[in-house]
């Protein structure tokens, strides 16, 4: 038993030394959002609905194609038809005749070609109109998972310089206790002033851990976004300071007749009206060019190599109109000219949404750059505070709850700082949304 133990704690300590010893894979957000669409299961079969209308097109294009048709019968007749010849007998009755063979066997070969079939070429247009829609929603979806990559993105880096501030606490809180301590030790300061500083030590400890796991958590949660499974330790090359120092709007426009969302509908609507178009056609027949070619063998045996084949053929022009499935279809126009409507209206209201998102995205840019210089210039005033009363501190000036008080300020500074920053990239991608993340890929 001790030694299944043993090779037990052997083969963690291997794993754990072998996961230290992977090299971490250097990935920047661009990166990030690419290995998402290259690896996820559901971009890729997205990109199978766009590959389903283009079968969709060869499927209808395929009707041109000849109809060709080879059938084979073998028929044995075990009582042959009878006849009735009236006035033919013997005696001026009724005769009765025998018509037929025992065995009555065809070889046929059929073709047919499609000369017109009405609405054929708009269902070929209709086909190419829903594929380009689904190459949009394609694109659409594409867009949202690269939002949500870059959500996930920021928000790992939000965490890591959270656990970082949070060690920098841990740091200035370990400062203080050393004070505290050495001050105790001068008859300078109560007990309870070593106590506590010695209990906010504990306390931001837990603090950095709690930043830790949380730093865990949204790595996990990039990863999912990304579908690794693998235990290969991601190095992200962007931070917040390099993110906010390349990523400046400079132009605010939006190609808002190029957004997906909208041409989708645009295709949508393209192919409605051609649906409508084609109910001109569905009083006229279709015209096919049939050919036949047959050869029969009838006799009572069956020595198919005697010279009993009689062969037969034809060619013709076929002419054919469905009048029950056009009574049935009466209603199809009236459904188009209300879809046709429809996506009318949803194309409107799209881009009243699209606009409303344009001009939040803009004011909340604005707003975060101003938020950021604001931020910045508290941080440096409440580190000058933190350090002055630090000093004070050790000269025995200022109370111990004077430096809390100063050290709350600078952590309420420096987390208002960074999520001033992470708010502005996470406005910046969402407007860089709205044009298909053209400059960050």
């Amino acid at each position: 038993m001790k030694e299944r133990i043993i090779i037990l704690i052997g083969m963690l300590i291997a794993a754990a030394s072998h996961s230290q010893t992977l090299t971490p894979k250097q990935l920047s957000l661009a990166q990030a959002m690419q290995t998402a669409i290259e690896r996820r299961y559901d971009v890729r079969a997205n990109k199978l609905d766009v590959d389903i209308a283009e079968n969709r097109i060869s499927k209808i294009k395929n009707e041109w194609l000849p109809t060709l048709k080879a059938d084979g019968e073998v028929r044995y007749n075990a009582q042959l038809q009878t006849m009735i010849l009236d006035g033919f007998g013997s005696d001026g009755g009724k005769q009765k005749i025998e018509v037929g063979t025992t065995n009555f066997t065809t070889l046929s070969m059929d073709l047919s070609q499609t000369i017109y079939k009405p609405g054929l070429k708009a269902d070929i247009k209709i086909a190419k109109a829903e594929r380009k829609a689904e190459q949009e929603k394609t694109a659409e979806k594409e867009n949202t998972i690269s939002m949500q990559v870059a959500e996930a993105y920021l928000n790992v880096i939000l965490k890591q310089k959270q656990l970082q501030l949070a060690g920098e606490n841990t740091q200035r809180y370990k400062e203080y206790l050393d004070v505290s301590s050495e001050r105790k030790r001068l008859g300078t300061i109560l007990e309870t002033d070593l106590l506590k500083a010695q209990t906010d030590l504990g306390n931001a400890k837990l603090t950095e851990k709690e930043s830790v796991q949380n730093y865990d958590l949204a790595m996990n949660a990039l990863r999912y976004q990304m579908n690794l499974n693998d235990d290969t330790p991601l190095a992200l090359t962007d931070s917040l300071q390099i993110l906010i120092k390349t990523h400046q709007l400079t132009d605010y426009q939006v190609k808002m007749e190029e957004r997906p969302e909208l041409k989708q509908l645009v295709f949508s609507k393209e192919a409605n009206d051609l649906k409508i178009k084609k109910e001109i056609y569905k009083w006229t027949p279709t015209l096919s060019l049939t050919g036949n070619y047959t050869t029969l063998y009838q006799a009572a045996d069956f020595k198919y190599i005697g010279s009993m084949w009689t062969p037969y053929n034809y060619i013709g022009v076929k002419a054919s109109l469905p009048i029950t499935e056009l009574f049935i279809r009466s209603a199809d126009k009236k459904e188009f000219q209300l879809k046709a409507s429809q996506l009318q209206m949803q194309y409107q209201q799209k881009q009243q949404d699209l606009n409303y998102e344009v001009a939040k995205n803009k004011t909340e840019l604005w707003n975060t750059t101003s938020n950021i210089q604001s931020a910045e210039n508290s941080l440096t005033l409440s580190r000058t505070l933190r350090q002055n009363q630090l000093n004070n501190y050790k000269l025995g000036t200022v109370t111990y709850s004077s430096i809390l008080d100063a050290e709350a300020t600078i952590n309420t500074a420096e987390q208002n700082y960074v999520k001033a920053v992470y708010n502005y990239l996470l406005t910046y991608y969402n407007f860089k949304k709205l044009n298909g993340f053209e400059v960050s890929k």
